[in-house]
């Protein structure tokens, strides 16, 4: 059809693209909110979804870029607000939202993500407090991983150093807050592990909003947590605050200082603890050698006694043998029977012949009983069986000495090691009053021509103040 005068004729394209125009121009920045269906992740890591309520539905897309920032993982059915842009998609036709930014309707992005990776953590096991590992009595060396500036680090090192001076404490400085400060955390975590030089990790941080707290509920930090082999404690912000860290770690403190306080125990009664120990064990050692002695003593008497009886009982039985052998002699027959025995003499004597012969066999059979029962070897024996025992209490009691002293020699190393007469072998003295009293702490309290003493490690040396000098010094965490 010709085309008639003063009318404009658009191509496809041409009105496609004022039309795109319009509503990116009219639509740049708007609220929408809906529930979300059809929800795809592609390759490209771009998000296809569509936008829909009871009445009509919209399509929607989300790049890559874009969705790296959300705090959750959408999914089908979950009623959102979406901050974009309204675009054509020029080749189809239609319109569609360009997402720039979204949040769960009704609860924030933050507390979302935050259960969302609670839920999948403690279906992992994360949590469960059978794989949790109580924390050192004495720590010897204490890891802290945090901020470096602040009052966080400080009231941390002041607790310890007040609680057990002497503890070693080593610092993974770090950001606690802020894009990449998880991952910062993280490798803090795994550096200490492969240092290997601590015996317990404190991972925290002071107080602050869900934001300013959030590197502590991220996935990077919780795997770290839980894959360390070191026994870490969490202390994050205030006693109210919990994160994601807290339920991760061997043992949640309210505050870092609360942290510190817990592994580091009070000197004076580790000390007290040691001495009490040390005298129950000598108590203990004490008991058992009496009892061993009793034992021995037992022994000793039951086999005096089994030997006094099997002696006494053989005794007995050869005096009754003596008796009836004495009872039955010829001679005692000869005289109440001599009127007779003229004519029967022949015969008595063959009769007394088998009675001689028949005794002296009884009598020899029961000193063969006598020998074959042999109490001294019965007596040897339990000798013998006396003397092993007593040998095994002996040995038993050198190990338990020999361990009681390895222990003790372990325990005084250690006391050792923290003494402050270790301090002064190694170069450094202390400034006193004359009378011994340290309370010459800073130059300030020092004038000239003041005495002093001055003790090192071998001995005191008097000195005076001839001038002196003030300088600042930094202390170094």
């Amino acid at each position: 059809m010709p085309e008639e005068e003063g009318r404009k004729v658009l191509t496809v394209a041409e009105l496609t693209r004022d039309i795109k125009s319009a509503l990116e121009s009219g639509f740049s920045g708007v609220w929408v909110e809906g529930e979300i269906s059809n929800y795809k992740v592609y390759t490209s890591g771009h998000v296809y979804f569509t936008l829909k309520d009871d009445q009509a539905q919209i399509r929607a897309v989300m790049w890559k870029g874009k969705r790296a920032h959300l705090k959750f993982e959408p999914k089908d059915g979950d009623h959102v607000v979406c901050r974009g842009r309204v675009s054509v998609f020029e080749k189809r036709g239609e319109y569609q939202v360009v997402v720039e930014a979204m949040e769960p309707k009704g609860l924030g992005a933050l507390q979302a993500a935050f259960e969302q990776l609670k839920k999948k953590l403690a279906a992992e096991g994360f949590f469960d407090e059978a794989r949790k590992r109580p924390l050192p009595y004495i720590p010897w060396s204490v890891g802290i991983v945090t901020s470096p500036k602040g009052a966080v680090i400080r009231d941390m090192v002041r607790t310890i150093n007040r609680r057990f001076p002497g503890l070693r404490i080593v610092l993974a400085p770090v950001r606690v807050q802020g894009d990449g400060a998880a991952g910062k955390i993280a490798s803090a975590i795994a550096d200490m592990n492969e240092y290997g030089q601590v015996d317990v990790i404190i991972v925290g941080r002071g107080g602050g909003s869900l934001e300013d707290l959030w590197a502590f509920n991220e996935e990077p930090v919780a795997r770290a947590i839980f894959a360390s082999k070191i026994p870490v404690v969490s202390a994050v912000g205030h006693e109210t605050d919990f994160t994601i860290a807290d339920f991760v770690a061997d043992l949640r403190a309210s505050t870092p200082t609360a942290a510190a306080e817990q592994i580091a125990p009070e000197r004076e009664a580790v000390e007290e603890s040691l001495g009490e120990s040390l005298k129950s064990m000598t108590i203990e050692l004490r008991d058992m050698t009496e009892g061993y002695a009793r034992q021995t003593d037992d022994l000793s008497d039951r086999a005096a006694r089994a030997l006094a009886s099997t002696t006494r009982h053989f005794r007995e039985r050869l005096s009754g043998a003596a008796r009836h052998l004495k009872a039955l002699s010829p001679a005692v027959t000869l005289k109440n029977q001599k009127a007779s025995l003229a004519n029967l003499m022949k015969g008595m004597s063959a009769s007394l012949s088998r009675t001689g012969k028949n005794k002296r066999s009884e009598s020899a059979a029961m000193v063969n009983r006598l020998f074959a029962i042999q109490p001294g070897r019965n007596v040897a024996r339990l000798r013998d069986a006396l003397e092993r025992r007593f040998f095994a209490l002996n040995e038993r009691t050198r190990a338990i000495m020999s361990d009681r002293r390895a222990r003790a020699r372990l325990v005084s190393g250690r006391l050792e090691a923290v003494s402050p007469l270790a301090v002064l072998e190694r170069g450094y003295s202390i400034v006193t009053s004359p009378d011994g009293k340290v309370i010459y702490k800073s130059v300030k309290s020092l004038s000239p021509g003041m005495g002093v003493k001055i003790r090192m490690a071998d001995g005191d040396v008097p000195a005076s103040i001839g001038g002196k000098k003030a300088d600042r010094q930094e202390k170094l965490f």
